[in-house]
Formats: C-alpha cells, structure tokens, sequence
C-alpha cells in the first residue's frame, strides 16, 4: 500500500495529560471523510476496484494461456519448453490488492446467528489455532487456509455475530505475516462491526500503529478507546497509559 488505509481521518486535539478519555464510536475518527483522504481510511475508490478487477481478468487468462502451453509442449515432447512453461507457472505471484476487510462496508453489524457462518468461523478458528501450536516456528501454509476462511465468512455472510470475530483472527494472521497495515485495517473493523467486540482489538490496533508503523498520533488514539472500552485486558490498559504518558511528554517538548 503506498498509503496506509485506516479508518482514523481526524483525531483528538492533543490533551496533555496521561490517561483515558471518553471517546464514542460515532466520533470523527470513525467517519470516512474523503477531504480528509491524506490523515485517514478512504474506502478504496471505484478506479481502484477497476483497475485490481482488469488485472485479475488479464491475470487469469495469461496464467490459462500458459496451461495451455504447458499442454501443449506435454503432448508435443518438447521437453525443454515444456520446462520453460513450467517455470513460468512455477514463478508467477499473485497478489490480492484489495482484502475483505478494505472493501466490505464500515457500518457492518455483527447480529446475526448464522449456523453456516459459525461452522466456517469454527473451522478457520482450529486451523489458526492448530498453525499457532509450535510458538517459534508456525505452520504458514494452515494459517493461510485459516486466512481465507476467516475472508471467506466475511464476504459470505456479513450480518454473522461472527465478522468481528473473524476480523480479529484474521488481523492475528496478517500481523504474524508482518503486513501491519493490513491487521491494522482489521482490528479497527472489528471494533466497528462489533464495539462490544470481546477482543483487544483496539489496544492491538494501537500497538501496531505504534510499533511497527510508527504512527504515533493515530495509536495515541486508539490506546485511549482501550482505556475506555477495555478494562478487562489490565496489562494492555497498563501498557496504554504508559505509551499514552511517553507520547504526550514527546509533544510537550517538542514544543518547547
């Protein structure tokens, strides 16, 4: 992403004070104003959703063609370019430029018992699970399969009570992959389609903010909802208050 997508796109005027204050969902930080696209989430706009579905169609008709090749040269006995196809199929990359949680709405709400959403979750929630029993080295390939069918529930069903639980899990995911933006763009989603979300998911998205993306104002932000909204995590809270200190001393001096 050349420009981080987050639902932030105005913040709270700097207190200079350490600690929690009241912050709502229906503050500004949770509105997509699209004058404010360089301080925050913009919705990916309908040339991007164009361009991403040109390129899927020319992607996938290249990577026919080359099947057909590689046929071809099997049928034919041309060992060498049969090699070469190969090769070329071997190397492609694919990747996905706009994920659920970019593209499906803001104003989801997660309400709906669904018996097929809740199996999905379930499958995708042991799989992650099972992917995350060796602490060093995790199985990739099964926290991929995880991946999808945490996508998967949130494109099939998005009224399910289980979105934000899906959005959660798979923010886990992407940050273990080390694409912080993207589990960014997740945790926040999972706090707007649930704000009673069970999850951290506002310290987690603070703390990605924070650390790996070194978006300081926008984390400050989202410790205070922790504080706000979850007490029953106090390590995080903990931890919130102390970055939330550290990070208004850094403003009060460089303002010195």
């Amino acid at each position: 992403m050349s420009k981080i997508n987050f639902v932030v796109v105005a913040l709270l005027p700097m207190v200079f004070i350490a600690g929690c204050i009241d912050i709502t969902k229906d503050g500004p930080r949770f509105q997509v104003d699209p004058a404010a696209a360089d301080e925050g989430f913009v919705m990916p706009g309908a040339a991007q959703i164009d361009l991403v579905e040109k390129m899927a169609a020319h992607r996938s008709a290249y990577r026919a063609a080359l099947r057909e090749l590689e046929d071809y040269y099997a049928s034919s006995g041309d060992a060498t370019k049969l090699r070469w196809a190969q090769k070329e199929l071997d190397s492609l990359v694919q990747y996905r430029y706009l994920m659920p949680a970019e593209t499906a709405r803001a104003d989801l709400a997660a309400t709906d018992s669904i018996e097929q959403a809740d199996v999905l979750f379930e499958e995708a929630l042991q799989i992650y699970m099972k992917a995350r029993r060796l602490v060093v080295i995790s199985d990739k390939a099964e926290m991929r399969v995880a991946l999808r069918k945490f996508n998967e529930l949130i494109a099939a069903y998005p009224s399910s009570d289980k979105i934000d639980d899906a959005a959660y899990r798979a923010g886990q995911v992407h940050e273990y992959f080390k694409d912080y933006e993207i589990a960014a763009v997740y945790y926040q989603r999972a706090v707007q389609w649930d704000e009673n979300t069970p999850y951290p998911a506002r310290f987690k998205a603070a703390y990605v903010l924070d650390k790996f993306l070194h978006m300081r104002k926008e984390a400050m932000t989202f410790y205070r909802l922790a504080c706000q909204k979850e007490a029953r995590f106090p390590g995080n809270i903990e931890y919130a208050k102390k970055r939330i200190s550290e990070m208004t001393k850094s403003e009060i001096d460089a303002l010195k």
